[in-house]
């Protein structure tokens, strides 16, 4: 059986912002490369409060994201940056 995500310590975040700025670089670790930082920093706006930023992109980091996305060429729309709350299904197990 496969392990289910979102169930830990870091639990499932509220927001899906980061996951969707990070999907238009194509992940993770591009995402990190185009900002400059380590590979974990995108994986940490991914977790839920207070081990990360809850799916949202911190705003100290908005203006460098934006630049990445210009220099690599990356086109960001303005849904892209609106975080949607994110509706969980809980399965009584």
């Amino acid at each position: 059986m496969a392990k289910e995500r979102g169930k830990g310590k870091y639990g499932r975040p509220r927001y899906n912002q980061a996951a969707k700025i990070i999907a238009r670089f194509g992940g993770e670790s591009a995402l990190a490369q185009a900002l400059g930082v380590s590979r974990t920093r995108p994986y940490v706006w991914q977790y839920q409060h207070p081990y990360g930023s809850d799916g949202l992109i911190p705003v100290k980091s908005i203006a460098a994201v934006e630049r990445a996305a210009r220099l690599q060429g990356v086109l960001l729309t303005a849904n892209d940056w609106a975080p949607e709350r994110i509706e969980y299904d809980e399965v009584a197990q």
